[in-house]
């Protein structure tokens, strides 16, 4: 009765675009590194027998620092306090309840200088080193085909989205860690199976 008592979940680390504006790769497949749905989002699949119904779907917004504390959740365990986690439980939305999930996700891991914020409606892309910075409308742009970034219209929203996306790592970022300050640039999945980064070695220094 091993399954009938086992959370079992299928996910991934990053989205992928398989031609998706033009290119074969993840979010750092590119320079200036990029942001799009088919790169931040991700499959989420979790199956438990008489615990989760078969077939639903939710769209309540998560995030994959959510994982842990939601495992946590699942087992009856309180996630460790501490200054740079960030998650939240989404039990609720797995077992069908009530769950508005976040109001907003920001993204940032390997990404470097480069920095997102979404929310249902809208996404804002922030550069720090090079620019150009990004803003789609996602529920009347959902392929992020125009870039509203400088529609004087959406200053203001631009200017809120850009607060919550300071205030998120001026909350949870550690100093000798800052993405921010390395110089990430665009390899993705490109380099060949075999070569510098699949054998132990540094992919730009080769050691």
């Amino acid at each position: 009765n091993i399954r009938e008592n086992t959370l079992v979940i299928f996910t991934s680390d990053n989205g992928f675009s398989c031609g998706h504006h033009g290119f074969w790769g993840k979010g750092n497949g590119t320079y200036p590194i990029n942001m799009y749905e088919n790169s931040i989002r991700i499959p989420f699949i979790a199956s438990h027998p008489h615990r989760i119904a078969q077939g639903q779907t939710q769209n309540a917004m998560c995030s994959a620092c959510d994982f842990m504390p939601t495992l946590l959740d699942s087992v009856g365990l309180t996630p460790p306090a501490g200054p740079d986690l960030p998650g939240r439980s989404f039990l609720p939305a797995l077992l069908g309840q009530s769950d508005p999930g976040r109001e907003s996700l920001v993204i940032c891991d390997e990404y470097g200088p480069t920095r997102m914020v979404r929310n249902d409606e809208f996404k804002y892309v922030h550069r720090y080193d090079t620019g150009p910075g990004e803003f789609y409308d996602l529920r009347n742009d959902p392929d992020e085909r125009t870039n509203l970034i400088d529609d004087a219209d959406r200053k203001g929203r631009i200017s809120d989205m850009r607060g919550l996306l300071e205030d998120w790592f001026a909350r949870y970022v550690r100093p000798d860690r800052d993405g921010r300050n390395f110089p990430v640039i665009g390899g993705g999945q490109l380099r060949p199976v075999g070569g510098p980064g699949e054998d132990g070695r540094d992919a730009f220094t080769g050691h």
